[in-house]
């Protein structure tokens, strides 16, 4: 064996993938051992396709713009005791907006509300909902009419709705007082803006009524998707509807009510303008739900950097909700 080759299969050694018996029988040399060496490096390099990665990074950039960096810069003024009317005199707190909450008696009195809020419609919404996506997936005349039509309450602008809420609870002439009265339900005309009780009220109905159209919208399309089989071996079986309702849809619509209550939820713990156009807050403070407060903080009292720490706390309390929603969501599809 001469020099040149005791050489070459002593560079095996250090050369991945290449056996000495394998440069014996290829008879290659050194140079031919470097080749064979650098070989799988630029052919893994070719069998990566950049063209996926060039084509998302404008949306990753622009997603990184609009959600990223507000975020970062939201938990960065937190942190800082300023206020709009003095920019130039912010300064660093540290913890101190956090600690402050903790004392406030405005701030844990909107947690309260803001639970008490989203729960509140939530439920009724989907209580709505779902008969309703169970009725438009039944076979009847003017269907496509019906379906249609349930979608104009979500698809009117949340300005006019409030505007539409405010003149049929009006305490001079609101049409909810006039015919109240003339059923006798009451004596005399409410001021409905000005109770406590009676504004939650209103806001109450007034996203019920804009928002369970998604909802019935979402279940039906989920209904359609279901197989009629096993409602006709429901029925092989002697079910009932009641029973089919229980042991067929239910299961199967399982993911999709999880998934709605959670998109639902999100959406409406930080939800502002309805809240504000309708009651502006009132009266006082007893409909100032996290993100309301967080608001008035913010545009009324000029306090930035408090205002960007309930905001964050409120996005760490949805953060929680999100991911417990999404574990029962993938326990509930394991399942099925």
């Amino acid at each position: 064996m001469g020099q040149e080759t005791r050489r070459a299969l002593s560079n095996t050694r250090n050369t991945p993938g290449v056996s000495r018996g394998q440069a014996m029988s290829e008879g290659l040399d050194s140079a031919g051992l470097v080749r064979l060496r650098r070989r799988p490096s630029r052919l893994r390099l070719r069998q990566i396709d950049w063209l996926p990665y060039a084509l998302i990074a404008p949306a990753l950039l622009v997603t990184a713009l609009i959600t990223i960096y507000p975020a970062f810069y939201a938990v960065r003024i937190s942190l800082l005791d300023l206020n709009l009317l003095r920019v130039a005199q912010a300064r660093s707190v540290g913890i101190a907006n956090y600690l402050k909450l903790l004392e406030d008696d405005i701030f844990r009195s909107s947690v309260i509300r803001t639970i008490r809020w989203t729960i509140s419609i939530v439920t009724i919404q989907m209580a709505l909902a779902l008969p309703t996506a169970l009725f438009l997936n039944l076979k009847f005349r003017w269907r496509g009419l019906a379906r249609s039509l349930i979608l104009i309450p979500y698809v009117i602008p949340t300005a006019v709705i409030s505007v539409i809420w405010v003149y049929m609870f009006d305490a001079n002439f609101g049409a909810m007082n006039e015919i109240l009265v003339r059923l006798g339900v009451i004596p005399s005309y409410l001021n409905w803006i000005s109770d406590k009780n009676l504004s939650f009220l209103i806001l109450v109905l007034a996203m019920v009524w804009s928002g369970m159209p998604l909802m019935a919208i979402v279940l039906l399309a989920a209904l359609q998707t279901f197989s009629e089989d096993l409602y006709e071996a429901a029925r092989i079986d002697g079910a009932g509807a009641w029973q089919r309702f229980l042991y067929v849809t239910l299961p199967q619509l399982s993911p999709t009510i999880l998934l709605l209550l959670l998109l639902r939820t999100m959406w409406l713990s930080h939800h502002v303008d309805v809240i504000f156009l309708v009651t502006n807050g009132g009266p006082g403070v007893a409909n100032y739900t996290m993100p309301v407060y967080s608001y008035m903080l913010a545009s009324v009292e000029f306090k930035a950097g408090y205002a960007s720490a309930v905001a964050i706390v409120l996005s760490l309390l949805l953060l929680f909700v999100a991911v417990a929603y999404t574990r029962k969501i993938e326990q509930t599809s394991e399942y099925l």
